[in-house]
């Protein structure tokens, strides 16, 4: 029996000035922040940091609010930030985290207007065999990887793309263990100029694209094995280093699923109990789970907090 999960939450992507990935997201980009998180000191085990931990974070919604994915925007505190975003589209572990815009011509322009460096301009790229799309890729303030893709309608979060090293074992992992199901066929699109991803010549890969079963319209997982140019590094091993380090699902029990997960012979923190800071006065804190996927890229679940009065 696998994970029974009942949402997205979020995508953590770690800053290292608050303010600054603020106007980069809020302004420029045009998600909405709906949560202040800014807690007092407590304990880092969780996260795999040792003693008291501190940060300041803003969850950024789309127009669908709470009930849709955020990205949980963090700037650690104590300990400070550390290293840079990786920059290779090959790296393994969370690469890239894509948003649906429409005319993204205009949203290029304006970018650039900005100062924020694109790595190409709009590009129109086959996915599957009947299906191709536009898109982009554009680095944050600290060099996070945002890659838009154009679709009718407002800025939404689309999914967040997770490089495998074995892509038939890790998409069987996510199934088995976190039971999420593929949404489309397999996409292995023939090779294409791998500009817009910063290679030079042609790239290749396969992919699949998995979601939350029952919410097939939140954020999809974009699990890819690169062909060429083959897979490089490792996902990040520091919760506070810059760049996407963890995806939250939303559970019923985190208790049960740690059960699960040790059925499953999976290696967790066990439930930690973190407190969210007095901006969130509905709920005295939440329990969250940490575990890793097959190549060590980090995965968490937020067990549905009990909200004051409920």
């Amino acid at each position: 029996m696998a994970l029974d999960l009942l949402s997205v939450t979020h995508v953590n992507i770690n800053c290292s000035n608050l303010e600054r990935s603020m106007r980069f997201y809020r302004d420029l980009v045009g998600l909405t922040p709906q949560s202040h998180t800014k807690p007092e000191p407590q304990d880092g085990a969780g996260f795999g940091l040792p003693g008291k931990v501190v940060w300041d974070a803003y969850l950024l919604h789309d127009d669908r609010g709470f009930g849709g994915p955020a990205i949980d925007l963090l700037e650690w505190q104590q300990p400070r930030p550390v290293g840079r975003p990786h920059p290779e589209a090959n790296h393994l572990g969370f690469m890239r985290v894509c948003l649906a815009a429409e005319n993204l011509d205009a949203l290029h322009a304006r970018l650039i207007a900005e100062g924020s460096r694109t790595r190409s301009a709009p590009i129109e790229v086959p996915v599957l065999a009947d299906h191709a799309v536009k898109f982009f890729c554009c680095d944050d303030p600290d060099g996070t990887c945002i890659e838009f893709v154009e679709r009718p309608g407002p800025v939404r979060m689309s999914h967040i793309n997770i490089n495998c090293s074995d892509l038939d074992h890790s998409s069987d992992w996510y199934q088995r263990v976190l039971g999420v199901t593929p949404i489309a066929d397999r996409a292995e699109p023939p090779a294409a100029d791998g500009t817009a991803f910063g290679f030079e010549g042609d790239c290749e890969y396969r992919a699949d694209f998995l979601a939350v079963a029952g919410d097939p319209e939140s954020l999809i997982i974009d699990l890819l094995e690169w062909k060429r140019p083959t897979p490089i590094g490792r996902p990040l091993v520091d919760a506070h280093h810059l760049g996407p380090f963890r995806m939250a699902f939303q559970v019923a029990d985190a208790a049960l699923c740690c059960a699960e997960l040790d059925r499953l012979g999976v290696e967790h923190s066990g439930a930690c109990w973190l407190t969210m800071g007095p901006e969130i006065p509905i709920i005295d804190g939440l329990n969250a789970v940490f575990f890793r996927d097959p190549n060590g890229t980090m995965l968490e679940l937020i067990e549905t907090p009990k909200m004051e009065g409920a």
